[in-house]
């Protein structure tokens, strides 16, 4: 994972974008929408043992931006790497290089933030993404493939500001048959630019931030 940028930086990058939705005249309206508990993160903290954001990519993983989820595959991110979650909640889960703003983690969590937070607040939301579709797969298994791809390979013009010191990304949903979830066939991630951490991540049914 590339060396952590500071929070000075990190500001910075989040102040530009916000420049450049003024500049280009858009207006965030819908970042949280959904997802009313969705609050800033507390102060990040270093894992020993993160997992790998290529872990989060097994399977055809993405093609030009697309999320593509395999109907088979591991189990995401694994028992090993959810372990350390019954005694430590800033322990990472998954890590991702990121354009925007470097080395972004998903940490275990807690109500606020993190692999807690989603699945509390999103199981229902990713499991309605798999029904239907013949799969052998588990919701954070398609939460973790469309993450993957939304913070590595966002649509153009992503990320935007989502205000408070977060940023939003976004990408398209499709499962390996070429099938598209319905009526939720894109995910948003939602990242705090101050403590690079995923605060949640949710499908949806609109195409940006």
């Amino acid at each position: 994972m590339p060396q952590k940028r500071s929070r000075s930086t990190v500001t910075g990058v989040a102040a530009a974008i916000a420049a450049v939705l003024v500049v280009g005249g858009f207006a965030l309206t819908n970042a949280g929408e959904g997802d009313d508990a969705v609050l800033s993160a507390a102060p990040s903290a270093t894992a020993t043992t993160p997992a790998d954001a290529s872990q989060a990519a097994d399977g055809p993983g993405s093609a030009s931006g697309v999320a593509v989820i395999a109907r088979s595959g591991p189990d995401l991110p694994g028992a090993d790497v959810l372990s350390p979650c019954d005694v430590d909640t800033r322990a990472q889960v998954a890590s991702y290089d990121t354009a925007a703003l470097g080395g972004v983690v998903m940490q275990c969590g807690n109500a606020a933030q993190g692999y807690e937070h989603i699945r509390v607040r999103h199981t229902a939301d990713w499991e309605d993404v798999l029904r239907g579709h013949t799969t052998s797969r588990d919701w954070d298994d398609a939460m973790f493939t469309a993450v993957h791809t939304a913070l590595t390979d966002p649509q153009k013009g992503l990320p935007v500001d989502a205000g408070d010191g977060k940023v939003c990304y976004a990408a398209p949903i499709r499962f390996d048959d070429g099938s598209t979830p319905s009526p939720d066939g894109f995910v948003k991630v939602i990242v705090s630019a101050t403590t690079e951490r995923v605060i949640t991540a949710y499908p949806t049914d609109e195409s940006d931030c």
